[in-house]
């Protein structure tokens, strides 16, 4: 049997181990409802922001203290036992419980988060923020954003900024992630272009097409060093040192570009010869510093930012 305590833990009564009855932290009860969404470990530690070592260890010690297995692990994934079942069900209640109580707190706090959140991205993801960050303020009035965009990473144990999003997870192990999404991208032109060019695009003949790509010393850009390889190795004619600089020649007729695909649904004149490039996907990881976990104002950009990426997600857009 398994009941609610009046602690805000849940109480676990096995017919079983009576004896042993043991108070289990809502925590670790969030990582079983993760993997029986997920049905593998390791889908669930990326969620979760773990490494799949550690999330197996987290789940061996809750099996320990309810004394009884919650989930049967397989090669190819996990799957619950009748009792891990029961668990999840409830997890899953507590779950939305917990998310309703912090909508509420969220909607009372609203106005009390105050000051100013530096977020430390590249070019892209600048964009991509920058144009979908209006509602923020209607939101949290009080909360300034600052986003600050260098191919550079900022030092977020220095302080140089609070937030930072990147494709890649950073290793230093007192930063906090969170694994956002994945960027895709596709090789894109103008209506226009695409029509001159139609034959050469049906036969791949990319050495006559225009294309638009970065300068020299951004030539090992995943994406550059992808252009180059198509047949015939184009050569950019026009090369900019900046991403949104090749949105900026590709939207105005300039030839063919890599973009990001979030970018070009936002430009109706573009059409994909190539509508995504596997290979450029980039998984996008927002970092910050631990200490800052309790910050009302950083809290409130990260949860954002949560529901923006969760919507790209959905959407692609």
């Amino acid at each position: 049997m398994i009941a609610y305590s009046i602690n805000g833990h849940i109480e676990v009564k096995s017919s079983h181990h009576a004896s042993n009855m043991k108070h289990l932290n809502w925590d670790d009860l969030r990582l079983l409802s993760l993997i029986a969404q997920e049905g593998t470990l390791r889908g669930a530690a990326r969620k979760a922001g773990l490494s799949p070592a550690t999330l197996s260890r987290r789940l061996d010690a809750l099996e320990e203290a309810v004394g009884q297995k919650l989930v049967e692990r397989f090669q190819g994934g996990c799957i619950p036992t009748a009792f891990g079942t029961d668990v999840f069900a409830l997890a899953d209640q507590m779950g939305e419980i917990a998310l309703e109580v912090e909508r509420t707190r969220d909607r009372q706090n609203a106005h009390a988060a105050s000051g100013v959140v530096r977020i430390n991205t590249d070019e892209w993801l600048s964009y991509f923020l920058t144009t979908r960050f209006a509602p923020f303020h209607e939101a949290y009035p009080n909360v300034e954003v600052e986003i600050v965009t260098s191919h550079r990473p900022y030092s977020l144990a220095r302080r140089e900024a609070d937030l930072a999003i990147r494709p890649y997870r950073p290793e230093q192990l007192d930063l906090v992630t969170r694994h956002l999404g994945t960027l895709s991208f596709g090789l894109y032109c103008t209506r226009d272009v695409a029509t001159r060019h139609a034959a050469a695009f049906a036969n791949q003949e990319w050495a006559s097409v225009p294309f638009v790509g970065f300068d020299e010393p951004r030539s090992e850009f995943q994406s550059d060093r992808w252009l180059r390889a198509l047949p015939g190795g184009p050569v950019p004619w026009m090369r900019c040192s900046y991403g949104l600089g090749i949105l900026d020649g590709v939207a105005h007729g300039a030839g063919l570009g890599v973009l990001a695909t979030f970018l070009a649904s936002d430009q109706h004149d573009l059409v994909a010869a190539i509508p995504h490039i596997p290979e450029l996907d980039q998984d996008i990881w927002l970092s910050m510093h631990s200490g800052l976990r309790t910050s009302a104002r950083v809290k409130a950009v990260v949860d954002f930012m949560g529901q923006v990426f969760s919507q790209y997600r959905e959407t692609g857009r």
